[in-house]
């Protein structure tokens, strides 16, 4: 009988040892607790430009094989809240395996026919594309593509064509252009539509004179695009008033999702695109799936009234694009920024779009070694704000998440985001120049979720107090970054005083309950 009761208390130190941890510290969901039924999305831009490059490939030798490695940390970017991945562009491209996938060739050839040298992609071939989709839809992560599809580069051979009258660059004169495309290599597999110059509207290179410019052809004018005359962006600059294109990318589309399983799309250089073409695709691409498909567009608008009236132009409501002007804002951050502005600041606040807002703080374009080194300063000050949000889809970015040493930190928000960051969102009343803050109620049918954030772009090493309604009466809370130490317990009335470090290293704090 005595070992009997031995044995049950060292099985309950056990129970107790597994379910708090060495260090205290409790299950994210206690077993009597109830969860939301749906979790918070948030995305994963899964490259980076330098990605398998120089010292990133000696530093980070698996990024060399990205599907391959996708699938391997499927279940750990699952567990860590990621529901969908952003994958860079998977089709072949003009520089084989070194083309990051931007200088699109051929669409239907995601690694596994020989062109420019080379089957495999920059990331591997299409069956360990398949591999790693299948891995991640197993673990509740969704993957999107990254469709380029405003040029075309790589071309199988020339052709000469006339200019138009009105070309930019040498008008009425005819030239020997880049836009002969057979796809040899894949034989008509999958489609068999070959690209000629009736394709497109023009190109910026003659190579009989070895001359740049801005070439458009006879008969051709630019497509409609959001600001007049920016349809031309580089390459070969497809024609989408030309039904058989529209058709092959059209078809395209839809066999990226229906067979090869991608649930959704970021829509490269979408401004440049011809917007009618951009919404007749949304809805041809969605009517052939029971998918609810995901399209974001990369337009790079920093102005939030012209991002909304671009997404007016468009005309389609399942289109989000990113938050360029909140971003913009994040820059003026790295040097001091009112923060009182945060309440207004991006699409994300503007009222009918928060919804439509994808929010980011740093991506592929932004931050480039030797050209951009993107947001370098109060970085988790940015991702506290988008990661906590009600409004808006926030991306983590690759380079920060693993390469810049930012993992535990954001590791930490991502937990925040996946078990607490629900219920509508309030701006506090009390914000000012170097001190914001935000909260989150919480769900009614949620035990110890909501929050209070509080962020500061200070640097005098402080801690500011801030008297706020957390909207949840008599609850204690701590700050789950560990910035601050000890508890705060509201009043009746959900009053606390709630504290943050100005500290460009330490100045976020996400109080939440304990």
């Amino acid at each position: 009988m005595k070992k009997r009761k031995v044995f049950v208390g060292i099985l309950i130190f056990l129970l107790t040892f597994v379910l708090f941890g060495c260090s205290g510290t409790f299950l994210e969901f206690p077993f009597n607790q109830k969860v939301p039924s749906t979790r918070n999305e948030t995305i994963l831009q899964a490259f980076y430009w330098e990605m398998a490059t120089g010292d990133y490939l000696v530093n980070h030798p698996e990024e060399e094989d990205l599907w391959v490695l996708l699938k391997k940390r499927a279940s750990e970017l699952s567990e860590k809240g990621f529901t969908a991945v952003w994958l860079p562009p998977a089709n072949k491209a003009l520089f084989g395996t070194s083309d990051v996938g931007y200088a699109t060739y051929d669409l239907w050839d995601l690694g596994e026919f020989y062109h420019h040298g080379t089957i495999r992609t920059k990331y591997g071939t299409k069956e360990e594309l398949e591999d790693a989709i299948s891995s991640l839809h197993s673990n509740n992560v969704k993957v999107y593509y990254d469709a380029v599809l405003n040029h075309r580069m790589g071309a199988d051979g020339t052709e000469e064509v006339k200019l138009s009258d009105i070309s930019p660059d040498k008008p009425g004169e005819t030239i020997r252009a880049f836009t002969v495309f057979d796809f040899s290599g894949r034989n008509g597999k999958y489609s068999d539509f070959t690209w000629n110059w009736q394709c497109f509207d023009g190109v910026d290179y003659d190579a009989n004179k070895d001359t740049h410019g801005k070439y458009l052809f006879e008969g051709k004018n630019w497509d409609y695009t959001f600001y007049w005359d920016d349809d031309y962006l580089m390459g070969a600059d497809v024609d989408y008033e030309n039904v058989d294109v529209k058709e092959d990318v059209t078809n395209w589309g839809k066999w990226i999702v229906n067979d090869i399983n991608f649930d959704g799309f970021r829509l490269d250089a979408v401004k440049h695109v011809d917007y009618r073409f951009v919404n007749e695709w949304i809805n041809d691409v969605q009517g052939s799936s029971t998918k609810d498909l995901f399209y974001v567009g990369e337009a790079w608008i920093e102005d939030t009234d012209d991002l909304a009236k671009f997404l007016d132009t468009v005309g389609n409501e399942s289109l989000k694009v990113f938050d360029f002007p909140l971003r913009s804002f994040f820059v003026d951050m790295i040097d001091g920024a009112d923060l009182t502005n945060l309440q207004y600041v991006g699409l994300v606040n503007k009222d009918g779009y928060e919804d439509r807002a994808v929010t980011f703080v740093d991506n592929h374009d932004t931050n480039r070694d030797d050209v951009d080194p993107g947001i370098y300063r109060r970085k988790y000050q940015a991702y506290a704000y988008i990661l906590t949000r009600e409004y808006g889809t926030p991306v983590v970015f690759w380079k920060d998440y693993y390469i810049y040493g930012m993992k535990e930190g954001l590791d930490k928000l991502l937990e925040v985001r996946r078990n607490y960051a629900y219920g509508r969102g309030y701006e506090i009343d009390n914000n000012d120049e170097d001190v914001y803050g935000y909260v989150r109620e919480g769900l009614p049918e949620v035990e110890k979720d909501g929050l209070v954030l509080l962020i500061s772009d200070g640097e005098t090493n402080e801690v500011r107090t801030k008297r706020i309604n957390s909207r949840q009466p008599n609850t204690t809370f701590y700050d789950y970054t560990g910035h601050i130490q000890g508890t705060v317990t509201t009043d009746e009335n959900g009053y606390g005083d709630f504290k943050v470090i100005t500290s460009e290293n330490e100045g976020w704090s996400v109080w939440v309950p304990l």
